[in-house]
């Protein structure tokens, strides 16, 4: 046997709570980006060792923090780690494929 569903046109209030709820999470992304933003820039505060340590450069702070302000930077941040580490992983292959003795 099916089963027939009926739905009702969402209410005033339905629609006023659900853009209220929208709104509460596009702030709090909003917030979070900020926060992370904020965090960023001390970054720039480190030297080019420290920043090496953890994977990145100035550069790549920078151009993180040169995001829009409603965009979360430390996604990006990550995201130029990520290929600087998997430029060098690659780098390191294709040499030692060209010399089997080579140790890295």
């Amino acid at each position: 046997m099916a089963t027939i569903e009926i739905h009702q046109p969402a209410t005033v209030g339905e629609k006023l709570l659900r853009s209220v709820i929208k709104a509460g999470i596009r702030m709090a992304v909003v917030l979070r980006a900020y926060r992370h933003r904020r965090a960023m820039t001390n970054l720039l505060s480190l030297d080019a060792h420290m920043l090496k340590d953890i994977g990145v450069t100035q550069r790549d702070v920078r151009s993180a923090l040169a995001a829009p302000l409603s965009d979360d930077p430390s996604a990006r941040l990550a995201a130029l780690a990520d290929e600087r580490r998997l430029a060098r992983v690659a780098r390191a292959r294709t040499r030692t494929r060209r010399d089997p003795n080579c140790l890295g």
